[in-house]
């Protein structure tokens, strides 16, 4: 297809989404039903972000609410997605003995006591979580004293606020009935202890971030919370298909289908299945500061949809004294992993076993040297989260997320792609496990400290909302117009011709549709 056809046809498919959005929009106006959630908040964030935006141009808005697109009330009338912003401008008082430490009596956390620890954290968070995942209805958030990070509207969907995570296949889950390849969406909340940390760095007008290492540090007991919804790619496969989850919450999400390829959205009902705890704990976690943990939903257990996400386990260090590359694959230390955890959960775990949800992309496609390995688990919770870093002059995050050699070309992706290094590889050119090179993602640090330390990076305290979303879209949005679009978001999302080439998640790369079909699973 020449240029002048495809302009043709680009502008063509985004004047007929236009006509459905803004005739939505029209009906809205002059009377339709509508539900409580089409508020004028709602209404004006999608006249500010119409779909007409430029290619990749971000808008500078920092509290841009969404990506623009509305359901029609035909489709969707319950409440929509508010960004929670207020954050605390003063810390909050040092936190006295928090139940997850009396849960193990104010020691270490260790594998024989995590059990308890994530059960006093779940507990912790429990009235909120209820409220958000099963009563949306009523779900406040800034009554929750639950806050949301900046810079993120322009990927979020309307109704729950979520963004395109990852995408996986049926192969990935043998052997647990999946029929067909699913895509996830998430939404974090940082409770009022964490979000005076998004106060230090972002101000009251997140336009001018105050990048220094001790604005990123979060204060003892702020608590983190990540949803995961995971939603079929098929739209004639809507419900019944996958076993893993019957009786899950559902959220409706406006979203497109497959998520990696253009459509028109429309609602869709994610089940969610992954809900992620983190928090800042240096009494139990001395070495890394933070303990990770992982519910997971399991149709087996009792009680209602929350009470049904179990833990997949926690995390607190990286057992770097651990080569998980070696044939006897040695216990590790510094993870527990629930040996009742559902089947499906288990499948898709970290390098040697280190914890990672279904969600997290921590098994990839990489390649050694010329050995191509395929499904290699070569992430996990806390390695990902330890290059979470910034460059305040070169206006970037060093370090990538997962094990890889960097790339040459800057400006470019920041890994090598394999075998030939060209743009649409999927494999990741990567150290040898249990190299020093691959070593580097699995070490033990403070916050204060940044994977690449020699590059005058700042730490930004495990976080990779930070490193990996918030910071980069700020700098699209208010760096030079030559500034480069954020490799792992998609202009314009939801709903256009423009294809995903990358996790949004992990940042890893997508195999080709074509290539997928000669595969056994799409995998990340």
């Amino acid at each position: 297809m020449n240029a002048s056809l495809r302009r043709i046809r680009n502008f063509s498919l985004a004047l007929a989404l236009a006509c459905v959005f803004y005739g939505a929009l029209s009906a809205y106006l002059s009377g339709a039903p509508s539900g409580r959630g089409h508020s004028s908040s709602s209404v004006e964030a999608a006249q500010d972000h119409p779909l007409a935006t430029p290619e990749n141009v971000i808008p500078r808005d920092p509290f841009l609410i969404n990506n623009g697109l509305i359901p029609p009330p035909a489709l969707y009338q319950g409440p929509m997605f508010a960004l929670s912003k207020d954050w605390p401008s003063r810390p909050l008082p040092p936190i006295q003995s928090p139940p997850w430490q009396q849960a193990i009596g104010g020691d270490a956390i260790t594998t024989q006591n995590a059990p308890a620890y994530i059960a006093a954290l779940k507990q912790y968070v429990a009235s909120n979580a209820r409220q958000l995942l099963l009563n949306y209805d009523n779900w406040d958030a800034t009554k929750a004293h639950w806050y949301n990070e900046p810079w993120l509207g322009y990927t979020r969907e309307s109704i729950h606020g979520t963004y395109a995570a990852g995408q996986f296949g049926p192969s990935v889950f043998a052997g647990t009935g999946l029929k067909t390849t699913f895509d996830t969406y998430v939404l974090t909340y940082y409770d009022e202890r964490a979000a005076y940390t998004l106060y230090k760095v972002w101000g009251s007008g997140a336009v001018n971030p105050d990048v220094k290492t001790a604005n990123f540090q979060f204060d003892e007991g702020s608590v983190i919370v990540k949803t995961a919804v995971f939603v079929s790619d098929d739209p004639k496969t809507q419900k019944n298909w996958w076993p893993a989850t019957d009786g899950a919450a559902v959220w409706p999400i406006y979203a497109a289908i497959p998520e990696q390829q253009s459509g028109a959205p429309t609602v869709l009902n994610a089940y969610v299945i992954q809900f992620d705890i983190i928090v800042k704990d240096s009494a139990a976690s001395p070495k890394t500061g933070w303990v990770f943990t992982t519910l997971v939903y399991d149709r087996k257990a009792s009680g209602d949809a929350w009470d049904k996400m179990v833990p997949l386990g926690a995390m607190w260090g990286n057992d770097p004294d651990v080569d998980s590359s070696s044939r006897s694959r040695p216990p590790l230390h510094e993870t527990w992993i629930n040996p009742a955890a559902p089947k499906y959960s288990t499948q898709t775990l970290g390098w040697g076993g280190r914890l990672a949800g279904p969600n997290d992309g921590a098994r990839n496609d990489i390649q050694v040297g010329k050995k191509q390995m395929d499904d290699y688990p070569n992430s996990s919770c806390l390695s990902c989260h330890g290059p979470a870093e910034w460059q305040p002059a070169q206006h970037r995050q060093v370090s990538f997320l997962l094990p890889s050699i960097p790339s040459q070309q800057p400006g470019q992706i920041p890994f090598k792609p394999c075998p030939d290094a060209k743009t649409g590889e999927w494999y990741i050119c990567s150290p040898p496990p249990g190299s020093p090179d691959w070593a580097r993602w699995f070490q033990n640090r403070p916050g204060t400290e940044p994977q690449a330390s020699s590059t005058d990076s700042v730490a930004t305290d495990y976080d990779m909302v930070f490193a990996f979303k918030s910071l980069p879209m700020w700098w699209k949005a208010t760096g030079p117009a030559e500034t480069p679009m954020p490799f792992a978001v998609r202009s314009l999302r939801h709903g256009t011709p423009t294809p995903a080439h990358f996790n949004e998640y992990s940042g890893a790369p997508l195999i080709p549709s074509g290539a997928a079909a000669n595969r056994k699973a799409m995998h990340w």
